[in-house]
């Protein structure tokens, strides 16, 4: 049998407790935080969706 203990929660005295439970203040993001990015789609987008809807189909026969 084990002789030595593993504490997995330490006491916390007044201050850590006040600390970890203090309020904190919300900030607005700023606008260029908050800016969409459009995508462009290019032909290499569309080879991809093409590429696999080829392996899809060829995988519905294999079962």
């Amino acid at each position: 049998m084990k002789t030595q203990v593993n504490i997995l929660f330490t006491k916390l005295d007044k201050k850590a407790l006040d600390n970890l439970t203090m309020e904190v203040k919300e900030t607005v993001a700023t606008p260029e935080a908050t800016a969409q990015h459009v995508t462009v789609f290019s032909s290499a987008d569309l080879w991809n969706i093409q590429k696999m809807r080829r392996v899809r189909s060829s995988r519905r026969y294999l079962v």
